[in-house]
């Protein structure tokens, strides 16, 4: 990977503003754009890590250029360079992630968790109906843009996505805490990104997830177990949701994003 700092251009056409922030599969800058269609535009860069994560953050890209949703993080282009093995993708600049959001200010009442929970469940109905599966929804690519005095949520990163149903078992990826249990034993559906998004739910009432525990093992013991108490204090309807969201059962859960949706809006909690 090369040496990227505040001020590098790249590609003549993009300035290097600041370094956002690093995941497992690259690390993200804020750029401007100097030229070109987008000119003028402050646009996030995410440059895979090493040639090896290429191929995820490619898949990512070809994805993302399929989808159009107000609470999905829009693609803008992504550069290729195939003899040095380089990945550059562009994505819509985002103000906030979950994670930072829920805890620089503290966790969220039910009211904002469940606003949080129906914009994101309409990306993730989007994709779901598509037959993709997201495969790891975590208050880290839950991200957030202000408009005007509201906050846009949407869902990013697909840097795991699959399409259901194009393998029988699949290998483990995704974040310990938000990982549906059957995944543990190569089993993926629509409803084991339900699981992780009632997983994000907790963690924004509660500022930990399901599973936590100061021990890294011990965490991952009761994940894979779905061994979890739910917080004492939330309304009968919330507690009922959770349930309905985290059963270790996967078809006792909603099926789908869309049956979430429906439950929401049916029950007012939308």
């Amino acid at each position: 990977m090369r040496e990227i700092s505040e001020g590098s251009i790249l590609f003549e056409t993009y300035k290097v503003l600041s370094f956002l922030g690093e995941g497992i599969f690259g690390k993200v800058y804020k750029v401007l754009v100097l030229k070109g269609r987008y000119k003028g535009k402050v646009l996030a860069m995410k440059i895979a890590k090493d040639p090896n994560t290429v191929h995820y953050l490619m898949k990512e890209a070809q994805t993302l250029l399929l989808f159009n949703h107000p609470h999905i993080v829009s693609l803008i282009s992504y550069i290729h360079k195939k003899d040095t093995h380089e990945l550059f993708v562009l994505y819509e600049l985002m103000d906030t992630d979950l994670k930072t959001h829920v805890l620089s200010r503290g966790t969220l009442s039910e009211e904002e968790a469940l606003r949080v929970l129906f914009h994101v469940s309409q990306g993730l109905d989007y994709i779901h109906r598509r037959g993709y599966i997201h495969g790891d929804i975590k208050p880290e690519n839950i991200f957030g843009k202000k408009v005007l005095r509201d906050v846009l949520w949407k869902l990013g990163d697909f840097s795991l996505v699959r399409i259901r149903g194009s393998g029988a078992l699949v290998d483990v990826k995704g974040t310990v805490g938000y990982i549906a249990p059957e995944v543990f034993k190569g089993e993926v559906h629509r409803s084991s990104d339900v699981y992780s998004l009632g997983c994000v739910l907790y963690f924004m009432l509660t500022g930990r997830h399901p599973f936590y525990s100061e021990n890294p093992s011990e965490s991952l013991k009761k994940n894979k177990e779905g061994l979890l108490t739910f917080p004492e204090g939330l309304s009968p309807q919330m507690e009922h949701l959770l349930e309905r969201m985290l059963s270790k059962d996967h078809t006792r859960r909603f099926k789908n994003a869309g049956e979430l949706l429906d439950y929401l809006i049916k029950n007012r909690l939308s």
